[in-house]
C-alpha cells in the first residue's frame, strides 16, 4: 500500500475534489517520512506529484464548472456547505493566504483548489502559491514521519517537548475548558462570570491533582538499574516531574551496599510512603498525615521515581528527608550503589510539579547542611560505616536552573567492607 504508486494515489486522491472527503493524506505522508529516514527519497517525491496533479485537477474542474459542479457537491455531502462557505469569505478577503496556507487549515483545504478556478484566479497564480501550501502541509507531516522513524529521544529538545506535553495534558485539558467556558460565557454574557469561571478552574485543578496522586501516579513499569556505574558517570540531579523543564534538585549522597534501608532505620529515620510505589487512597493519606508522616511526593532521577523515602520524626511543616534510587552496580566492587536526595522541608508552597499545579513542602536551599547532617549522625551512631565526600561536580548558586545551592560534593557511604574513599576527594 505504501509502495510509492500507492503513495502517489493517496496523495492525488486527498488533493482531488470529491475524493478527498472520504481519503486522508496524512498516513501515506507519514509513511513518505519514514522512508525517508530509510534514504527513500521517492516516496516525497510521489506524495508531492500526486498532490499537485491533485491540486491541479480540482483547479481545472473548478474553472470548467463551476457553481453547477459545487451545488452538486453540497447535495451530494451536505458536509462541506460550511467549507465552501468558510473558503468563499477566505478567497474573497485573503486570497493568497488562502492559497498559501489553506492545508494548515483542515476542511477548508478540501474545496479550496475547486473554488479557486470557480472565482477565475489565474492559473500561475494558483500555481504558485498552492505549491508552497502543499509544500507547508505536506512538510509538516512528512517531518513528522521522519522524525518518528528516527525515534524523537534522537532530539532531546524535541523530546523534552513532547514529554513536557504528555505530562501537562490533563492540567492543559483543564485550561482549555476553562478557556471555552469563558468564551462561552462572555459571548452569552452570562452574569457573575469572573466567579463561575474562577470556580470551575478551581475544581477541574483540584480534580486534577486528585487523579494524579491517587489514580495515576503509580501507573508506571519500572525495572531495576543492572548497568554498571561509578561515581563519576552518574547525574547528581533530580526532578520533581519527567520532563527536564523544572528547575532541578541536588543529589547529594552515594550508598554502597545491598541497600541503605538498613542504614536509615538504625540511625532512627521512618521510612515513608510514595504516591508511585506504594497504592495510597484517601483514607490513607489521611491517616498518614494524622501520624506525621505524610507520602513524599516523587521526584524523577533518569526518568525513575525515588525507590525508597526515609524522614526523621517531625511535623507537617518542617522534616528531614531523603530520597533514595538504585542507580547500577558499581563497577569495581560488583555491589549496587544507590543515590540519595538529603534536603529539609520548610513550610509550604504552591508550585509547579509533574504537570499539575499544586501545594508542596518549600524545600530548604541548603542541601549541604542535611547532607553534613547525615555524616555526622552515621559517624556518631555507626561509627562502623565509612563515609567519606566526593566531588562531583562544581559549585552550584540558586539560579534559573536550581532550587538550591551546594559546594558540590557528595557524601559516600560504604558498608564497612566496601571501600570507595580512593574515590572521593
Amino acid at each position: 500500500m505504501f509502495e510509492s504508486f500507492g503513495l502517489f494515489l493517496g496523495a492525488f486522491f486527498d488533493a482531488l475534489i470529491g475524493p478527498n472527503l472520504f481519503v486522508p493524506a496524512e498516513p501515506f505522508l507519514l509513511a513518505a517520512g519514514y522512508q525517508l529516514y530509510d534514504g527513500i527519497v521517492s516516496g516525497v517525491l510521489m506524495v508531492l506529484l500526486g498532490g499537485f496533479l491533485g491540486d491541479q485537477l480540482s483547479y481545472l474542474t473548478g474553472r470548467k464548472f463551476g457553481k453547477p459542479a459545487q451545488q452538486k457537491l453540497m447535495k451530494w455531502q451536505p458536509k462541506t456547505r460550511r467549507a465552501f462557505a468558510r473558503c468563499r469569505h477566505l478567497m474573497a478577503t485573503k486570497g493568497t493566504a488562502a492559497l498559501t496556507f489553506s492545508r494548515l487549515l483542515g476542511p477548508v483545504a478540501w474545496v479550496v483548489p475547486f473554488m479557486a478556478g470557480t472565482q477565475k484566479i489565474s492559473w500561475a497564480r494558483f500555481t504558485i502559491f498552492s505549491s508552497i501550501g502543499l509544500m507547508l502541509g505536506a512538510g509538516q507531516f512528512i517531518f513528522w514521519g521522519y522524525l518518528l522513524a528516527a525515534g524523537v529521544e534522537q532530539y532531546p529538545y524535541l523530546d523534552a517537548f513532547m514529554t513536557m506535553l504528555v505530562e501537562h495534558k490533563y492540567s492543559l485539558m483543564a485550561t482549555v475548558a476553562t478557556i471555552v467556558l469563558a468564551w462561552v460565557g462572555y459571548v452569552y454574557r452570562w452574569k457573575k462570570l469572573l466567579p463561575k469561571v474562577s470556580a470551575f478552574f478551581l475544581a477541574a485543578m483540584l480534580t486534577v491533582n486528585y487523579s494524579h496522586y491517587f489514580w495515576f501516579a503509580d501507573n508506571f513499569i519500572d525495572t531495576t538499574p543492572t548497568t554498571t556505574v561509578t561515581p563519576l558517570s552518574l547525574n547528581y540531579k533530580a526532578y520533581p516531574g519527567k520532563s527536564p523543564i523544572f528547575d532541578a534538585q541536588g543529589v547529594n549522597v552515594l550508598f554502597v551496599g545491598e541497600t541503605p534501608r538498613t542504614m536509615m532505620t538504625s540511625l532512627g529515620w521512618i521510612e515513608n510512603q510514595t504516591f508511585s510505589r506504594n497504592d495510597i487512597d484517601w483514607n490513607d493519606y489521611v491517616g498518614l498525615l494524622k501520624g506525621q508522616t505524610p507520602p513524599v511526593s516523587d521526584l524523577f532521577w533518569n526518568g525513575r521515581p525515588q525507590d525508597m523515602a526515609f524522614q526523621l520524626p517531625g511535623d507537617l511543616l518542617k522534616r528531614a528527608h531523603i530520597r533514595w534510587w538504585q542507580a547500577g552496580i558499581d563497577e569495581r566492587l560488583n555491589q549496587p550503589m544507590w543515590v540519595g536526595a538529603i534536603s529539609y522541608d520548610d513550610g509550604l508552597t504552591l508550585t509547579m510539579y509533574s504537570g499539575i499545579i499544586t501545594v508542596l513542602h518549600s524545600i530548604d536551599p541548603n542541601i549541604d547542611a542535611e547532607r553534613d547532617k547525615l555524616a555526622s549522625l552515621i559517624n556518631t551512631e555507626l561509627p562502623e560505616m565509612t563515609t567519606a565526600y566526593y566531588q562531583a561536580m562544581p559549585a552550584l548558586a540558586v539560579d534559573e536552573d536550581h532550587d538550591y545551592y551546594s559546594d558540590g560534593r557528595v557524601l559516600v557511604v560504604n558498608d564497612p567492607q566496601l571501600v570507595l574513599t580512593h574515590q572521593a576527594h
